[in-house]
Parts: structure tokens; C-alpha cells; sequence
């Protein structure tokens, strides 16, 4: 007898399952599930001007590996010459001449993190002993587009064969 009740109860069940599924998809099309962002309008003018000053820096802060740094008479030379050999060695990795009164410096790289420097400096020591890791402002690396566009310049966005 103890069956009976059970059977009961699943045949009850199975004849509210149409009804749940039904009462399913109604509910959702009875509550709003639009989302409302209130914000202060400073926030805006805020996020806005985050923009504005880190499109003018034109990179952002990494790192770099300095060769060289040196003032006087030659050391514009000096700098151009090693510049000049660190391209013909590694001509993937960019190289930077830069002058910051009184002092000529090289430096190579555009790195995301200071370990990827600490590799770079191991990897560059044998060649140009000295070299250390500093902090920088950074290019953006080029994008996927961009570099197709430099290997193929007849071809346009969206355009294909």
C-alpha cells in the first residue's frame, strides 16, 4: 500500500511540469531585466580627461634596457654609433636615442613588464656589457592590422581576394 501514495505523488508532478515551464517563460516576460547606471557627472568628466592625458603620453610606463648614457663632446657620436650597431644585431627590438640635458642615452626595448627587461638585459649582456633595466614610457605594440598593413600595402581593410 505504501506504493500507492508514492505513485500518487509523481503522477501529481509530472502534470504540473507543463504548467512550471509555462510559468517559466511568463515570469521572465513579466519582470524588466533592464539595467539602470546612475553616476555623478564629475565621473564622466573624469574618465574623459583619463583619456585625453594618456592619449597625449602616446605609450604607457614599462620598461626599457639603457646601454649606454654619456655626456661631452662625443657622446652624441658615441650614442649614434652604438644605436647604429644594436640595429644591425637585433633589428626586431627598437632603439632609442635619447637626449636629456646634458646626457646622451640609449635605450632598447618596449617591454610590458621588468621581467621581460631582465631577459633582454641577460640576453644583450654579452654583447653590450652594462647594460641595465630602467623604467619608461613605452610604445603601444603594433597591432595585427597595422603589421599586415606594412607587409602588404595594396591591400585595404576588408578588402580580399
Amino acid at each position: 500500500m505504501a506504493l500507492l501514495p508514492k505513485l500518487t505523488v509523481i503522477s501529481a508532478l509530472s502534470a504540473l511540469l507543463p504548467l512550471l515551464a509555462v510559468a517559466q517563460g511568463s515570469f521572465a516576460d513579466l519582470v524588466d531585466s533592464t539595467v539602470v547606471i546612475r553616476s555623478d557627472e564629475r565621473l564622466d568628466s573624469l574618465v574623459m580627461r583619463h583619456i585625453r592625458v594618456n592619449e597625449q603620453r602616446n605609450g604607457f610606463d614599462g620598461y626599457r634596457v639603457q646601454l649606454y648614457s654619456g655626456s661631452g663632446t662625443e657622446a652624441r657620436q658615441v650614442a649614434n654609433d652604438l644605436r647604429a650597431e644594436f640595429l644591425t644585431q637585433f633589428p626586431e627590438v627598437p632603439a632609442y636615442l635619447i637626449y636629456v640635458s646634458p646626457n646622451f642615452k640609449v635605450r632598447v626595448g618596449d617591454l610590458r613588464t621588468e621581467l621581460e627587461a631582465i631577459r633582454l638585459q641577460r640576453e644583450l649582456s654579452y654583447l653590450f656589457p652594462g647594460g641595465f633595466v630602467v623604467r619608461d614610457v613605452v610604445r603601444f605594440p603594433a597591432l595585427s592590422i597595422d603589421r599586415e598593413a606594412e607587409q602588404d600595402p595594396d591591400v585595404g581593410p576588408g578588402d580580399e581576394d
